[in-house]
């Protein structure tokens, strides 16, 4: 994580907060409301994910 930017880090953890919240509502028994936000979390968090490889510093 050395070349990237302060922005590039804070969104790869934003990144892997969804994808996890989004995994553990898929596979732990929780309402239905919160069921069905689970595949979506984990898609945001993957485009997030995908995202931060653009913001790399200059050298």
């Amino acid at each position: 994580m050395r070349k990237h930017t302060k922005t590039s880090k804070v969104t790869y953890y934003i990144g892997i907060f969804l994808f996890a919240a989004g995994f553990a509502f898929g596979t732990t028994d929780v309402s239905v409301s919160y069921a069905s936000l689970s595949i979506p979390l984990i898609v945001i968090g993957i485009i997030i994910l995908i995202s931060t490889n653009f913001f790399k510093s200059k050298e």
